[in-house]
Parts: C-alpha cells; sequence; structure tokens
C-alpha cells in the first residue's frame, strides 16, 4: 500500500480547494486541467495522499508501464515567483472489492487491517480497495520499481494476502 510520507511536512500542494470540491472535479467526466497556484521553498514531493491521490509526473509514468489505460486527471501547480510550472496527476485506478473477511475493523465500522483476497486482485497491478477510503494498492514488481527510483514523498506499506483455504480454515 503506498502511503504519503508524514515526516516531510513542507511540500507543495493544491490549497485553494476543498476535498468535496476536488472529489467532485475527479469525478466529472469532462477532461479539465485544474491548475493551482502556489509560492515558497516548500519541496515537490512524488506521491500526496490528502486531500485525494495526486502522483508526479514520474510516479504516473511508473503506473503506465504496469498498467495501461489507467484514468488520470492532469493538475499543474505553477510558481510564479520561479516562473515555473509543474505536471501532476490525480490517481485513479480501478476500485476493486478485494477486501478478504479476514479483514480486521475498529468497532465504529473504519477498517483496522487490510487483508486482500488474493483471487479478487486478480492481475492486477495499481488498484483502489473499494469501500476502505482511499487507499491505493501496488503490487510487488511495482513497489520494487518504485524503490528503484528514489521517489520522495511516499512510503511503502506490506498488506497482507489470504487465499480462499485460508480463509475456510479461519471461518471453521
Amino acid at each position: 500500500m503506498i502511503h504519503q510520507d508524514d515526516r516531510i511536512t513542507e511540500y507543495m500542494h493544491p490549497v485553494e480547494m476543498n476535498r468535496r470540491q476536488l472529489l467532485e472535479w475527479a469525478a466529472s467526466a469532462e477532461d479539465s486541467i485544474l491548475q493551482f497556484y502556489v509560492s515558497g521553498d516548500a519541496d515537490y514531493i512524488d506521491f500526496m495522499e490528502y486531500p485525494v491521490s495526486i502522483v508526479s509526473e514520474q510516479l504516473k509514468e511508473i503506473f503506465d508501464i504496469y498498467q495501461a489505460g489507467l484514468s488520470w486527471k492532469l493538475i499543474v501547480f505553477a510558481d510564479i515567483q520561479r516562473m515555473q510550472q509543474t505536471r501532476y496527476w490525480l490517481a485513479n485506478p480501478p476500485g476493486l472489492m478485494c477486501l478478504s473477511p479476514l479483514s480486521e475493523y475498529h468497532r465504529d465500522g473504519t477498517l483496522r487491517k487490510i487483508i486482500l483476497d488474493e483471487y479478487a486482485v486478480e492481475n492486477h497491478k495499481i488498484f483502489k480497495v473499494q469501500d476502505a477510503n482511499h487507499h491505493i494498492i501496488v503490487d510487488l514488481d511495482v513497489a520494487e520499481c518504485i524503490l528503484k527510483f528514489n521517489l520522495t514523498g511516499l512510503k511503502l506499506q506490506k498488506v497482507e494476502t489470504a487465499g480462499p483455504s485460508m480463509q475456510r480454515r479461519v471461518q471453521e
């Protein structure tokens, strides 16, 4: 699972829109471009988890190599002081109903521990877990490639999987 690195606190990010507005824009069928004005000396990181999943041009290229046909929307960060524009992409991988019955939940119904059903995942290399916030899961091949390029602002977390035989044993 890919997460934003919370150790980096100063990074360029969209501030003029709230999460609801970004989600509405992301869900719209328009092929529009969203531009944000940024300034300051903050870092340009490769993955932003909030308010929506936004990836750098380099991370998008890695995703496209491993899973063609992903849905993307262009976001431009425009720094007027430096006279520079940086392309980012709103990531919208397919959502899969792939949680194993072995997944664990908090009392309020929120997900505590993700365990994926390996057969529901099939051959998907990059996807979101449907009904589990907006967690993006990448296959081991993709994770290894990400690590080779030394991208900044992201962390990878191992996620457990379970097959039908394991699920039957636990249910019995």
